[in-house]
């Protein structure tokens, strides 16, 4: 304990060197340690000046279970030294190796079915939650030449708060790239015919007529949790069915990528954040949807029946999506989490989110130094022809 008064713990409570957040404090809480948080947590998920549901707990804790080594700590900036409110909070790992240089950085964790990483900082509160992260993971026994965060939105809130209290430190964006994005403003039907060629409505409207043939088409929205379990194995068993079964990628074949994702639905349903949709052709599913929901939305996965591909049924539950979406009058955006390079999702949903990554040094000369190296490093790398490039990796 300092003359502030302000305390720094890490690694199951083991007291280290003391570094200040203002007037706050952080610490660094093994997976375990998280129960004594978990109120403090969602208070501040639900005031984050950026949503980010793959590190709310619904999802987060299931993931810590399942994914984590045992390396893996949240780092948590607390307001007071009472620890009474939560201001930032992240899940972070150490990792050695970057830009083929044997150096110990921090990075946030991610799992591989998480596909946003901006640490949850509170409304009002976001540069001082900053600089607590910065600070607790740039001194003392757990201090590494860097932090790393991946998947931020480059133009966002947390990104903007990272990059001001980084002023003073080496700090650059690496691993960018764009995603299809959907954005409020029009009704879903202005927006469908503004953005989808009136050729490929009457072709996708013939589909579902035929479709229909077959037996009759309903779109559905899960609503009642006593349907959840049923819907959760139906999703698992169709995405089984196609080509993520042959490659041994889909969730069912992995016993924890299906226990995450059983858990993760279950604690959306609880936290009234789950997106679950799914088109019925004679009362089996022939494509599933599924996302984290509320104003700023994202989704997770989706599968369909590979039988039924001729029917495009992906395209016509994007849609139904589509007009969920800007049908709800508290809707801000919701992000595909899809590959830059995806192109039934980018020919529906025509605007782009810039999605990056931040480097960012600690204060001491040292750090600078090895991260300056770094950058000149990718930089001499990214120059290079194709060819070369692969070469020097």
């Amino acid at each position: 304990m300092s003359s502030n008064g302000t305390e720094w713990r890490y690694q199951g409570g083991r007291t280290g060197p003391l570094h200040r957040a203002d007037a706050g404090c952080a610490a660094l809480l093994q997976p375990q340690e998280t129960a004594s948080i978990e109120g403090l947590w969602r208070d501040l998920a639900a005031d984050a000046v950026e949503e980010n549901p793959f590190f709310e707990p619904f999802t987060l804790l299931p993931a810590l279970q399942h994914y984590a080594g045992p390396g893996v700590h949240l780092a948590c900036v607390f307001e007071d030294v009472a620890r009474t409110k939560l201001i930032g909070l992240a899940p972070v790992s150490p990792m050695r190796g970057y830009a083929r240089l044997p150096i110990a950085y921090w990075q946030i964790w991610t799992h591989p079915h998480c596909y946003y990483a901006a640490p949850l900082l509170r409304r009002g509160s976001e540069r001082a939650a900053a600089a607590g992260l910065l600070r607790l993971l740039s001194g003392g026994a757990q201090a590494r030449a860097f932090l790393r965060l991946p998947r931020l939105d480059a133009a966002g809130a947390v990104a903007g708060a990272f990059r001001a209290e980084a002023v003073a430190r080496v700090c650059y964006e690496r691993g960018g790239y764009e995603r299809a994005v959907l954005r409020a403003g029009e009704t879903p039907e202005a927006y469908l015919a503004a953005n989808i060629r009136k050729k490929k409505r009457k072709e996708l409207k013939r589909l579902q007529a035929r479709l229909d043939d077959m037996g009759r088409v309903k779109f559905r929205k899960l609503t009642n949790e006593y349907e959840l379990e049923d819907w959760t194995a139906a999703f698992l068993d169709l995405e089984d069915k196609g080509w993520k079964s042959k490659a041994g990628t889909s969730l069912k074949s992995s016993a924890k990528d299906a226990a995450w994702f059983r858990e993760s639905l279950k604690g959306a349903f609880d936290a009234g954040r789950l997106d679950f949709l799914r088109l019925d052709c004679g009362g089996h599913p022939v494509a599933m949807l599924t996302g984290f929901g509320s104003a700023e939305s994202y989704s997770l996965k989706i599968c369909h029946d590979p039988a039924f591909a001729r029917f495009s049924p992906g395209v016509m539950i994007e849609i139904e999506a589509t007009r969920a979406h800007l049908g709800c009058d508290a809707f801000r955006f919701a992000d595909s989490c899809a590959a830059e390079d995806h192109s039934m999702i980018n020919s529906l949903w025509r605007r782009r989110r810039r999605i990056t990554g931040l480097n960012i040094s600690g204060d001491a000369a040292l750090s600078k130094a090895l991260l300056r190296l770094c950058r000149l490093l990718e930089a001499m790398r990214s120059a290079l022809p194709p060819a070369e490039e692969e070469k020097a990796r």
